[in-house]
């Protein structure tokens, strides 16, 4: 027996014309599996948190490593974290399962630049987050980065979406 994903563009990728805090797509074809591609400019300190269906409520739990080290935690949160605060573009890439009345899973890597150049390593961070189907029990339809640290992403920071049945 051969499983095949046939991955396909999803819904319209978001690519910001100026620095800003927040990056959507509203228009996600509601799939089970999908892939989001996140590309942050830095203009200061910024950190990538996503929440789906603009669900602010504490629906969320996630865990987290940077560089391999010790986890940490959050529950019963408001968003999911994808990324520590950075003061260097970063590139995640975030796969999520999206399956009615399941609860949301979605795994994330990510890179940062950290200091530019190449006399500095870069920066790994892992994260792995849930979503409570309590408040919603469909699949979700929209995904939202926003940024909730002192900095904005740049201009040509980009969200964009893969899905697939």
């Amino acid at each position: 027996m051969v499983f095949k994903l046939a991955w396909g563009k999803n819904g319209t990728p978001d690519t910001l014309g100026s620095a800003g805090d927040d990056m959507d797509i509203t228009d996600l074809t509601a799939t089970k599996f999908n892939q989001f591609l996140i590309h942050t400019l830095d203009t200061a300190i910024h950190r990538c948190n996503i929440t789906t269906d603009d669900n602010n409520n504490t629906d969320y739990a996630r865990r987290q490593s940077y560089n391999g080290g010790a986890d940490a935690t959050g529950i019963n949160e408001s968003l999911m974290t994808m990324s520590n605060s950075s003061d260097g573009d970063q590139f995640l890439v975030v796969y999520g399962i999206n399956i009615t009345s399941e609860e949301k899973l979605f795994m994330s890597n990510c890179v940062d630049q950290t200091t530019a150049g190449a006399g500095t390593a870069p920066a790994r961070k892992e994260f792995v987050s849930k979503v409570d189907t309590t408040t919603n029990t469909g699949q979700y339809t929209r995904i939202d980065i926003n940024n909730s640290d002192v900095g904005s992403f740049d201009t040509s920071s980009n969200l964009s979406a893969l899905g697939s049945d």
